[in-house]
């Protein structure tokens, strides 16, 4: 069986690529990844296509962006990151390059949730395990400041021997803590400045992004919000210019091509778990959304 490289961005197969261990910006384990720069992942780099696929991580992401300019689609959504950004994502999100600037630079922490079994979870952490994080901040000069702060103390304290568990957890708990008082920091602006649209648009990709495979009637997705389905129509293209079902095939596309790109399964058996009738129907459907058959995608892509 060809390996399920819906893990490739998993910590356990990156280390199987390059091995586990440090270099000068990159340390590396099973349970927990953390970087300096990005050029403690320059040997990863060449066996991640960087365009036109899919990718689920095992493992959530916290990534502090120190120079360049990275677009992701993430979740769906397209997004932007710049110098002084900060990125939080759970596991089981789904990403796509969308564009990397030659001078890209950052700081990435990753770990299992295992790492953190038996340790006091406070709010937004506890997002972060269930898998329901997706935090964008742009941070201020001061808060730029103690983010490397955080990543230096964390760098440091890895490396002693024997290797100190119960104070990297403590660092984690704190990162969350300090990330979780800048959000908060902000949030009664944001809230503010945030249209029902807004609310209604963010909440409706959540639950795309959760049931699209199973559920693709709008009915379905209106009621889940309490509205609707023509209000949930009117309030979906006010927001952001699609309609409810271009967002649900664009999740259904999405997860047809990572099953595609990332296992070695079938044609017909990816149309049976995405809940298609037939075969036939998938290989027609998926050629009107993205202009290629299921096999096409899968060759140019594998």
């Amino acid at each position: 069986m060809k390996s399920n490289h819906l893990l490739l961005l998993a910590l356990k197969t990156v280390s199987e690529h390059v091995g586990a261990g440090r270099n000068t910006s990159r340390f590396l384990t099973s349970e927990l990844g953390l970087l300096r720069s990005v050029q403690g992942i320059a040997d990863v780099i060449h066996f991640i296509p960087m365009e036109g696929q899919p990718y689920r991580l095992t493992e959530g992401r916290v990534v502090y962006f120190r120079a360049g300019v990275l677009r992701l689609r993430v979740n769906l959504r397209e997004m932007e990151f710049k110098t002084g950004d900060l990125l939080i994502v759970s596991p089981g999100t789904v990403f796509e390059f969308l564009y990397v600037s030659p001078d890209l630079d950052l700081s990435m922490l990753a770990f299992s949730n295992s790492l953190m079994e038996n340790w006091q979870k406070e709010e937004l952490l506890q997002t972060y395990l269930q898998g329901r994080l997706c935090l964008h901040l742009s941070l201020t000069a001061q808060e730029v400041q103690r983010m490397e702060q955080l990543f230096a103390l964390l760098w440091e304290v890895v490396h002693d021997q024997p290797f100190p568990k119960a104070s990297v957890q403590s660092l984690i708990s704190l990162f969350f803590h300090q990330v979780d008082f800048v959000r908060k920091s902000g949030q009664l602006a944001e809230k503010q400045k945030r249209t029902r649209q807004e609310e209604v648009f963010n909440r409706f990709l959540e639950l795309v992004n959760k049931y699209a495979v199973r559920e693709r009637s709008i009915a379905f997705y209106a009621d889940r919000l309490y509205l609707t389905p023509r209000y949930l129509s009117t309030l979906l293209r006010q927001a952001s210019g699609r309609t409810v079902m271009d967002w649900v095939n664009e999740a259904v596309v999405q997860e047809a091509k990572l099953r595609l790109c990332h296992t070695d399964k079938l044609v017909y058996q990816i149309a049976d778990e995405l809940n298609f009738p037939n075969a036939s129907f998938f290989c027609k459907y998926f050629r009107r959304m993205t202009g290629m058959t299921p096999n096409d995608f899968r060759q140019e892509n594998g």
